[in-house]
């Protein structure tokens, strides 16, 4: 069941318990589509303490509202969610090192004050750098090399995609080389960018080899347990110290 609860006009806030069905999905899409029209970001607080289930209808109803959901993140400050279980926490720790610029955070039961007060307080926007990609030349030109700095932006990601077809066009395979200085995470408006999942997918069917270097500890875990999904990439990690062995893998040095 979706139940409406008293929060401050800019916060979304709502409670699950029981089983969801498709019409308590449209419930919460009317009531984040009406705040988000309304104010320019909102903060959100959901009680999850007594949800136990979805329908199959609830699941694909909710799948489509999360997509719709993608474009409006940028107006998302914070989301506070209240739980007795372990699996939110497991969720926050997931995703805020990718959404920098979402709060998450997970409140037992006997906080739903300070859980509310909490989304309720809107942090300044804080926009990200323009340039977090920065493309390092090579002695080989099939090996695409580039590091990441910081928060990767919008602003920057359709730059970075055309000089990434550029180098494809001119090869049947590449290989690509990755140095993690640090992962701020990502803008959320790149997912609604159009074609760029599509050219993702088109990307990896020309990488045979892809060295990620310096990648933290979550992303080396992800990165593991993905290759078996990805099994015409050779895909390997390498700690910041061990550069030099990630590129004799790879077969290119820096450019002279």
């Amino acid at each position: 069941m979706f139940e409406q609860i008293p929060a401050p006009d800019h916060v979304v806030a709502f409670r699950l318990s029981g089983k969801l069905v498709p019409d308590d999905i449209e419930r919460y899409k009317a009531l984040f589509d009406a705040k988000l029209a309304k104010h320019k970001r909102v903060g959100v607080c959901v009680d999850m303490t007594g949800f136990s289930d979805m329908s199959a209808g609830a699941i694909a109803a909710d799948v489509k509202a999360e997509f719709g959901l993608l474009a409006h993140l940028n107006q998302i400050a914070r989301c506070a969610m209240i739980s007795d279980k372990e699996w939110p926490q497991a969720l926050v720790q997931f995703g805020a090192p990718l959404l920098p610029t979402l709060g998450l955070k997970v409140f037992a039961p006997a906080q739903r004050g300070e859980a509310m007060q909490w989304a309720a307080e809107l942090p300044a926007a804080v926009a990200p750098p323009p340039h977090a990609v920065r493309f390092l030349a090579t002695s080989r030109d099939d090996v695409l090399a580039f590091e990441v700095d910081g928060v990767i932006s919008a602003a920057e990601m359709p730059g970075v995609m055309a000089t990434f077809e550029a180098r494809l066009k001119g090869h049947d395979k590449v290989r690509l080389l990755n140095r993690m200085t640090h992962f701020g995470g990502f803008d959320p408006a790149i997912l609604m960018q159009g074609g760029l999942v599509a050219m993702k997918l088109d990307a990896l069917q020309k990488v045979e080899r892809y060295a990620i270097v310096g990648a933290p500890g979550w992303m080396g875990w992800m990165i593991e347990r993905m290759n078996p999904a990805f099994a015409a990439i050779d895909m390997r990690t390498f700690p910041a110290d061990r550069e030099a062995e990630a590129r004799a893998w790879i077969g290119a040095e820096p450019a002279k």
